[in-house]
């Protein structure tokens, strides 16, 4: 290990010109312009800003960048602030696409009053105001000239740019100019640079302890690194595109769901420190991933069948992986039943069996899919050690929708509208399909609407937050519907003013009784109101227990 100190300028430098490198496994760059701003402060005031930790990659060549006959310093500690001293500076680095960086130089400068009232210079992020103020310049602008000399025609312009009726030109010329060259100093701050030459196990292990300060790095991103070592490229060129492909649709899933299901499938754990370290080695790698993909990308269109197409609607992300395993080991087999084994995935969620902490269940289940003789036995397995009732008690669906732990139900609720071919009230497209009548591959996002709208019901003072919020109040629609057309608004006035007709309330599981009163103006005043809400919530969630108990049944017919 050695320990060096550099500049800020030296630093940034050595990012352009490939000394220093991100490797692929690393996270992009995520800080905000307020952060960029405190940094530029903090180096200002000459503040402590961290070491930075980097890596001798000779043993690895390809980092994000291009091939190159370069052996740079992988950065494993102190990537954002490496970033953001370039933006300061602008200075691109090597790792940046050209029309990204232009974008990011915009959207991370950061202003410096050179007058401010008080002693204390001042630094902001721009606003129209900013910009249009003398005193007020781009901190890019001094701190990227070469020599300490080129700031004298700055101080110049500046200067003439400011009242001269206020000011005495030559001593306002004077305070800018010392202003400018005590903010230049900012590029010759030091920072302390540690270098290692660990094993790649090793320099995972670092780059995982460092970043639980920050962002936390789980266990399963200290793996993806050590198959990015292990395997050049294969982040790049293969895990990053399928995952950002698999956000784009919806799916945004994080390095330990795909992590976790290779292993499942190529190794039969889900516990990573059962899987020996040789199993990340090329060829082994490619082949278990690209079984891997194909089970995520069949088990996600079968999914997308019953609606389910965004992983926000899961309550745990987590029971995906032994679906993906069940997938791969049976769905080559006459026995194999996707709907079966979509009615254990329901009813695990509901059991909350893979949520938080639960790499013991996770690995038992994982387990008994791989060793299993029999599609059949092996759910019912599965299914004996789940602890809930197979059953929906119709109380369930007065629970209130926005709460963490009804989530399995809300889903529920999405899933059988999708099942009832309902539509959305107002432009009577299908939910989850668009105009032309195509399943919505990507961006649908159901809106969870308040059948009695909240406005109404605060007014009666009687009913509770939780009665309001009640998921047998809570139906789905497009987001123009319930944002621009519905909100506020009785279903005694929308439901004429919009033609709404008897199947399509049907659909939404609107109780009979409550239909029915629409054929007569007096009848509709005496159902929606306040007084006879207890009433509706009551006969909706009998409605919506019904129908999932039937729909559940239908998936193991």
């Amino acid at each position: 290990m050695a320990l060096e100190q550099l500049k800020v300028r030296e630093v940034s430098r050595n990012a352009v010109n490939q000394i220093i490198d991100v490797p692929e496994f690393q996270r992009d760059f995520v800080w905000d312009p307020e952060r960029v701003k405190l940094l530029a402060e903090s180096l200002y005031c000459d503040y402590p800003v961290g070491s930075f930790l980097l890596w001798d990659s000779s043993n690895y060549q390809e980092a994000r960048a291009a091939n190159s006959s370069q052996k740079p310093l992988w950065i494993v500690d102190g990537q954002q602030r490496t970033t953001a001293m370039c933006l300061l500076l602008g200075l691109k680095p090597y790792w940046w696409d050209p029309i990204e960086w232009n974008e990011a130089m915009n959207r991370y400068d950061v202003m410096i009053n050179v007058l401010p009232e008080g002693d204390r210079l001042e630094f902001a992020l721009p606003n129209p105001i900013r910009r249009q103020d003398p005193r007020w310049i781009t901190l890019r602008d001094v701190i990227s000239k070469e020599k300490v000399e080129d700031l004298t025609q700055l101080a110049q312009d500046i200067a003439f740019k400011m009242n001269k009726d206020e000011y005495d030109h030559m001593s306002l010329f004077l305070k800018i100019h010392a202003r400018l060259q005590s903010i230049w100093q900012i590029r010759e701050r030091e920072v302390p640079i540690v270098k290692i030459t660990h094993e790649v196990e090793d320099v995972a292990e670092i780059f995982s302890r460092l970043n639980r300060a920050g962002t936390r790095i789980r266990e399963a991103d200290v793996v993806l690194a050590l198959a990015a070592v292990r395997n050049p490229g294969w982040v790049r060129e293969e895990y990053l595109p399928y995952r950002n492909d698999l956000e784009d649709r919806g799916w945004d899933l994080d390095a330990g769901i795909f992590i976790r299901a290779m292993t499942s499938i190529g190794r039969g754990r889900a516990r990573l420190l059962e899987v020996p370290k040789d199993f990340w080695n090329p060829p082994n790698l490619t082949s278990v991933w690209k079984r891997t993909q194909k089970a995520i990308s069949e088990t996600l269109k079968r999914l997308s069948e019953f609606g389910l197409i965004s992983s926000d609607l899961l309550p745990s992300s987590n029971s995906l992986i032994p679906l993906f395993n069940i997938t791969y080991k049976w769905s080559n087999r006459k026995e194999f039943n996707f709907n079966k084994s979509f009615h254990w995935f329901l009813l695990a969620n509901w059991d909350g069996r893979y949520s938080g902490s639960a790499i013991t269940s996770l690995n038992e289940d994982i387990k008994t899919i791989n060793e299993g003789a029999n599609f059949n036995e092996t759910i019912g397995s599965l299914l004996m050690r789940l602890k809930i009732s197979k059953e929906f008690d119709e109380t369930l669906f007065n629970n209130r929708y926005d709460r963490g732990g009804t989530r399995f139900l809300r889903l529920m609720l999405y899933l059988l509208l999708i099942n009832n071919s309902a539509l959305d009230w107002v432009d009577k497209t299908r939910l989850g399909y668009d105009k032309t009548g195509s399943p919505v591959i990507t961006g649908f996002q159901p809106q969870w609407h308040h059948i009695f709208p909240r406005s109404v019901l605060n007014k009666a003072h009687t009913i509770s937050d939780d009665c309001i919020h009640s998921l047998a109040n809570i139906t789905v629609l497009n987001e123009r519907t319930n944002v621009s057309k519905l909100s506020k608004k009785e279903p005694k006035f929308y439901v004429q003013e919009y033609g709404i007709s008897y199947d399509d309330l049907a659909a939404h599981m609107i109780p009979e009784s409550f239909i029915d009163a629409f054929k007569a103006e007096e009848m509709t005043k005496q159902k929606f109101n306040s007084d006879a809400y207890n009433e509706f919530l009551i006969e909706r969630a009998r409605l919506i227990s019904i129908s999932a108990n039937k729909f559940m049944k239908s998936l193991i017919e």
